[in-house]
């Protein structure tokens, strides 16, 4: 079972800059269609537009039974207007429940599985996004990281002064 694969916490976030394209994609199709938009990014940033720190984050902002609305991100290190359809944008901040996902990226589901039954048992409500935030690229699968979050819906104890 995947939950007894991954070791899920509650942690808290801060937002983070991103510069990212949002698309459309079709449910199971992301993995054909993430390359279009990175390369747009990547692109802004060979033309000056934005500064990034090449850390590639995937925020999962909304779905429908047949289609997802992502944003493609990579890390920017500097503030920046946007440059056609690449925008200045922020990961969620807030509690979240996450885990690191290791090895072939084809596998992530069972870390957004194991995230979504530790949310069931321990009676922790999502509100809204999720985002992967990827670690540097590994030819051997066995080296890719990654982290895996699912922002959650504050609860009493979650209020700080």
């Amino acid at each position: 079972m995947p939950s007894v694969l991954y070791e899920v916490s509650e942690v808290i976030v801060t937002a983070r800059p991103v510069a990212g394209v949002r698309a459309q994609v079709p449910r199971g199709r992301v993995a054909q269609e993430f390359r279009r938009y990175l390369d747009q990014v990547y692109a802004a940033a060979r033309a000056g537009a934005v500064s990034l720190d090449g850390q590639n984050i995937f925020i999962y902002r909304a779905a429908t039974a047949d289609e997802l609305t992502v944003d493609f991100c990579v890390g920017a290190a500097a503030p920046f207007a946007a440059a056609g359809a690449v925008l200045p944008l922020e990961t969620p901040s807030g509690v979240a429940a996450m885990t690191t996902h290791h090895g072939d990226y084809g596998r992530l589901g069972e870390a957004n599985a194991a995230i979504l039954a530790w949310c069931r048992a321990n009676d922790r409500v999502r509100a809204g996004p999720s985002w992967e935030v990827y670690g540097h690229w590994h030819a051997d699968p066995a080296q890719l990281r990654t982290d895996v979050y699912y922002l959650l819906q504050a609860t009493g104890a979650d209020a700080r002064p």
